[in-house]
């Protein structure tokens, strides 16, 4: 039987993606809205020839994965949003399956997803009540079937509690490579780390990006570190790097700052401006870092732009000759990868010579003013529109008065302004464990977005930690000692 329904993958991915889409629109449009029929006809060209051959189209999920006919719906790390966001649309409604017939058209595929965007995004519901509600709107050729198991939440809590663990052991592991002794036989440690986050940005980039929000002071290097190695794999993935290159950047990323352990911690601390002796030690730490790595590296598995990136990662895009060994020309694009994300981490960072950290707002447009003289300008590019005009992490205030920390961003540039929100406190300014909001949500009676951000506010005046928010999503975090 399964044989009689299977069919190609490209057309299992071409139907989820339509009815993500359609289901997107209808949350802000309603069914007579041009561009809600125009892609309503995308969604039905792509059900009609399957419906045709075939009689039926079977959407399951199968342990958090979409099939389509018992065909697994694969998704590239660009589109994994689409498999997250039905996997809460199904979630919250106890929907496991849903069947479109032979004999479905339009009219009734547009009644269908104007009632499923019609039902509260935000409030689980259980099975029984939504097919209620189904069974009596009639829809002749649509059947809704109960999950068996379906607990994405429960899914995401216990995915972002592993992805806090792996951070706090990256500092920890940090720490055992600075000790002489142990940076050899600790490597092999180093890449199933990498690995690890590769597969945690895999599956919630967005967690990952509210973790480098983290900023422990006492030990800056350590977790500096484990920051820049997370944001540079990310803005690798927009660059189109292959898996084994994602890897090769996340140790040259995640050990760039290596050379360090040769500074004297009262300069790398220092609260003063460093004396012309001391400037020139500390600008030896990269040529120290590469040093270190190439003693290392024998067959272990990095290749030597892993390797360059201790050494080039403080280059400046608009000096030739910036170093006696390289020309700018040759900068490796790891390096120019790791110099954006080192600077961006650096700058939103409290340090004893800089009491005040900037928010992430405020780095990305101080580094959009300096970007002609400190970076490779298409680099730079995709890096801005991957932390996006609301980086994650950031303090905003709403139109309604609420206040709200970026969890999640709108993966439509055109939408940008419009990210997924957790609300901190109410109308009246009174603290609360709020829940995330979608900014997308439209209000029942004026049919306008219910929530639209007025501006960012800097979360030291407030008192705030963003970091402790985005921690508080896991049950436990290791301590690091």
């Amino acid at each position: 039987m399964e044989k009689e329904f299977a069919f190609s993958s490209q057309a299992a991915y071409e139907i989820l993606y339509r009815f993500y889409v359609v289901l997107k629109i209808a949350k802000i449009h309603d069914p007579n809205n041009a561009n809600f029929q125009d892609q309503l006809r995308h969604l039905m060209a792509a059900l009609n020839e399957p419906l045709r051959r075939q009689g039926r189209i079977i959407l399951q999920i199968r342990r958090n994965a979409f099939f389509i006919n018992f065909t697994r719906i694969r998704v590239s790390y660009s589109d994994f949003y689409i498999n997250r966001s039905l996997l809460v649309e199904f979630g919250r409604r106890e929907i496991g399956t849903l069947t479109f017939s032979e004999g479905l058209d339009g009219a009734e595929l547009s009644r269908f997803i104007a009632f499923l965007s019609g039902q509260n995004p935000h409030k689980s519901i259980l099975f029984e009540q939504f097919h209620e509600v189904f069974t009596a709107a009639d829809f002749r050729h649509i059947q809704a079937e109960k999950a068996e198991k379906l607990d994405f939440n429960s899914t995401k809590e216990r995915q972002n509690r592993l992805a806090a663990q792996t951070y706090f052991l990256g500092i920890a592991h940090l720490k055992e490579l600075s000790k002489t002794e142990e940076r050899v036989s600790s490597f092999h440690v180093t890449k199933l780390w990498i690995q690890t986050i590769f597969n945690h940005l895999t599956d919630d980039e967005s967690f990952l990006y509210g973790l480098t929000n983290i900023k422990n002071h006492d030990e800056y290097t350590l977790n500096h570190s484990v920051n820049v190695c997370i944001l540079s794999m990310a803005l690798g993935r927009r660059l189109g790097l292959s898996n084994r290159e994602l890897m090769e950047l996340g140790i040259g990323a995640f050990l760039h700052d290596l050379g360090k352990i040769e500074i004297p911690d009262a300069i790398l601390n220092k609260p003063a401006h460093l004396t012309a002796e001391e400037k020139r030690l500390m600008d030896q730490h990269a040529r120290f870092g590469a040093a270190h790595l190439l003693r290392i590296q024998g067959n272990r598995g990095f290749s030597g732009r892993a390797l360059a990136v201790a050494f080039e990662h403080h280059y400046k895009a608009n000096k030739d000759n910036w170093s006696p060994y390289r020309k700018k020309n040759n900068i490796n694009l790891f390096s120019r990868i790791v110099k954006i994300t080192d600077y961006f981490d650096a700058i939103t960072t409290k340090r004893v010579y800089r009491p005040r950290a900037f928010t992430r707002e405020e780095a990305l447009n101080i580094m959009i003013q300096n970007k002609d003289a400190e970076f490779d300008p298409l680099v730079f590019k995709v890096f801005v529109a991957m932390i996006g005009v609301y980086p994650i992490g950031s303090l905003v205030i709403m139109d309604t008065e609420e206040i709200g920390i970026i969890t999640e961003a709108n993966p439509h540039a055109s939408m940008a302004q419009r990210p997924m929100v957790k609300m901190i406190t109410d109308r009246t300014g009174r603290k609360i464990n709020g829940e995330v909001v979608d900014l997308m949500d439209i209000d029942p009676q004026t049919h306008r977005f219910a929530r639209t951000i007025v501006k960012t506010l800097d979360p030291e005046k407030y008192g705030i930690r963003v970091a402790d928010y985005f921690l508080a999503q896991v049950a436990e975090v290791p301590a690091v000692t």
